[in-house]
């Protein structure tokens, strides 16, 4: 017959023999989710920085059709100015994509960083999780900065897609020499302030492509 005693050993073994499966799951679960995280970050970067790339494509095609209908004359008035009216709409449907993008990565970043901290919590080396933790700072400092970059840009295109699409809309009420005159002004606004995006988004570009070398894979 087992003694009491006997049975409360038992059953302390048990217990912890649960808990050791318990946790084995936990820790390997969390670093996996870290590993998983990460892979996902890199993919929404590089995405963004596809993204910003068609961007910049795009906005090269609109000031060049901009630019033709400011020298356009007679018949070629009204091909040109359709050409302008279709590039911008694709500019607009890039500028989405990137905001879009741009949205996915600030979060997918949120994600990652936060579960990048639960690992760090499971490292029992002092140095290892010193380690860890500074390479986490660095590359969120790098995350966030990129970020910040990539929203100050984006407060840029609202009011330059404003003046497109004022010009595509005074236009089309008259296409004509002489409105065509009258918008000179805003005409080469808008293909100065494209000329200063394309340059911060350059700035943009090389810190998307550095981060995504960078960071950890």
């Amino acid at each position: 017959m087992i003694s009491h005693k006997a049975v409360g050993k038992l059953l302390l073994v048990m217990g912890f023999c649960s808990l050791v499966v318990t946790l084995a799951p936990t820790r390997a679960g969390a670093a996996g989710d870290t590993f998983k995280e990460s892979a996902e970050l890199g993919k929404r970067t590089a995405k963004t920085s596809e993204d910003v790339n068609r961007y910049v494509t795009q906005l090269d095609k609109t000031e060049q059709a901009l630019s033709s209908v400011s020298h356009a004359q007679g018949m070629d008035l009204k091909k040109q100015y359709q050409s302008f009216s279709k590039e911008l709409n694709s500019l607009e449907k890039a500028q989405i994509n990137v905001t879009s993008g741009v949205d996915d990565m600030k979060s997918t970043g949120t994600d990652y960083f936060s579960s990048w901290d639960t690992s760090i919590a499971q490292i029992s080396n002092s140095e290892l999780k010193q380690a860890s933790a500074e390479r986490r700072v660095k590359v969120m400092k790098d995350h966030d900065d990129l970020a910040a970059a990539l929203d100050d840009i984006e407060t840029q295109l609202q009011p330059f897609m404003s003046n497109l699409h004022d010009l595509k809309a005074f236009l089309e009420t008259d296409l004509s020499p002489a409105n065509v005159d009258k918008a000179g002004e805003l005409i080469h606004k808008s293909q100065a302030d494209a000329q200063t995006l394309k340059a911060k988004i350059g700035g943009v570009q090389a810190t998307l492509k550095q981060f995504l070398n960078e960071a950890p894979k």
